[in-house]
């Protein structure tokens, strides 16, 4: 009885150990008929049904350089004050952060009723910027397999007008900020990268 009971347990061991027991997340092939046969688009719908916005923001293992420093709820109210007044807002959670022990930087995730709602969200913050004298506001980019596009702003600190940039993207119904006081994109892009969606 006690090898059955000793073989047991190292069974378990070696299977929480082994990481086994972790979620599995499948990557989805998917055709569309703009696409040409030999062309495939992947997309990795990595957001559990069950998830909430709690599960969202990192508070562990976060890239090196970065400090969770607390997060806080953020209402629909809130939401739309600071970014835009859409349907279908439920809440939202912020984390902040520093870089380098200096940088104070974010992740938002607020969530909406459906991937529409997502979608809808970002199109109408975008629409709230104003068109650059020179260059280019929006950037499209990629995090985490995802569409993104990268915000171009600007702070006025004291005589000088400094870049800020900010990261946006939806997944599922979850739209995902990243921003801060920094002109360093990629500060914010590793920050954006180690949500994992």
């Amino acid at each position: 009885m006690k090898k059955i009971l000793l073989v047991l347990i190292l069974s378990i061991l070696m299977l929480s150990i082994s990481g086994c027991t972790d979620e599995v997340v499948e990557e989805t092939s998917v055709t569309t008929e703009n696409v040409s046969e030999s062309e495939v688009v992947t997309t990795a719908d990595t957001i559990a049904d069950s998830a909430t916005i709690v599960d969202l923001v990192p508070t562990e293992n976060l890239p090196a350089n970065y400090e969770l420093l607390g997060t806080r709820e953020l209402s629909a109210e809130t939401v739309g004050s600071d970014y835009s007044v859409v349907e279908g807002v439920v809440g939202g959670l912020e984390g902040l952060y520093t870089y380098m022990e200096s940088t104070d930087v974010y992740v938002d995730v607020i969530e909406t009723s459906s991937a529409e709602n997502a979608e809808e969200f970002i199109s109408s913050y975008k629409d709230e910027f104003s068109n650059l004298v020179v260059g280019d506001r929006f950037t499209e980019t990629s995090v985490n397999g995802h569409s993104a596009v990268q915000i171009l702003d600007y702070a006025t600190i004291g005589t000088n007008d400094v870049k800020r940039y900010t990261y946006i993207w939806s997944n599922s119904k979850f739209v995902f900020v990243v921003g801060g006081a920094t002109d360093d994109s990629d500060v914010l892009l590793t920050l954006a990268e180690s949500t994992g969606y």
